[in-house]
Formats: C-alpha cells, sequence, structure tokens
C-alpha cells in the first residue's frame, strides 16, 4: 500500500516566505507546490513535504520513503532527500543565513558580503 505524502501547507522556510516560487500555482489538476530556488547555476528547488499522523507512525515502526520521479525519457536529474523539523531554536545551524547559503547558493550581509566558504566556517 503507498501512502502519498503532501507538500506541508506553509511556507517552505520560515522568514523566507517572499523567495518562494509557487509550481502548479494556477494548474488545477496539480498541487501547488511551494518552493524555495537557488540562486546557483544549478537552480536548485528545496520544498517541503509533511507526514499525517499515520505516515509518521508507519515509518517510526520501520517503513521506507519511496520516490517518485517522471523523467519523460530525459536522463535523472541528481536529488537529494532531507528530513528536518526546521527548527532553529536548538541550536541547530539550520537558520535564514544557513539555509540561503548551505541551500539557496547566496551569500549572507554583515556588513560585507560573504563568500559560500567564508559563510560554512561557522557551520
Amino acid at each position: 500500500m503507498f501512502d502519498y505524502l503532501h507538500p506541508k501547507d506553509g511556507p517552505v522556510f520560515e522568514g523566507l516566505e517572499h523567495r518562494e516560487v509557487v509550481y502548479a500555482k494556477d494548474q488545477p489538476e496539480y498541487i501547488p507546490l511551494r518552493t524555495l530556488v537557488s540562486a546557483g547555476p544549478d537552480r536548485k528547488v528545496l520544498s517541503r513535504w509533511t507526514f499525517t499522523d499515520k505516515q509518521r507512525e508507519v515509518v517510526a515502526k520501520g517503513a521506507d520513503v519511496f520516490l517518485e520521479l517522471s523523467t519523460f525519457g530525459k536522463p535523472l536529474q541528481p536529488i537529494r532527500m532531507m528530513v528536518s523539523d526546521g527548527s532553529t531554536n536548538d541550536g541547530c545551524p539550520m537558520d535564514t543565513d544557513w539555509v540561503k547559503v548551505c541551500l539557496l547558493d547566496e551569500t549572507v550581509s554583515t556588513g560585507k558580503d560573504r563568500s559560500l566558504d567564508e559563510a560554512l566556517k561557522e557551520f
């Protein structure tokens, strides 16, 4: 049995809502997908998905998560899957600067722009 995941009903990452791009916004045959698109040459797209309580229960009991990609006969693109609650209050480096630098290929400003390597030294 497969129980499909759904996109989170909320921002991909708190504080970056103004940067979101919504895929399938005006396509009623699809579920709109809120994303953050990187500034780098790879144009990485980050979306956020959530589990129902039942899905959380079966994953906790050892179920796996499957990923289906439609390639339309083209080569498979590199993908990564992550797990996070998006928390920034427990000492986790996942804050808006971390997301901007590590996931969106941007520089962050502290009075002057820093390179990716400089910013990553803090994490």
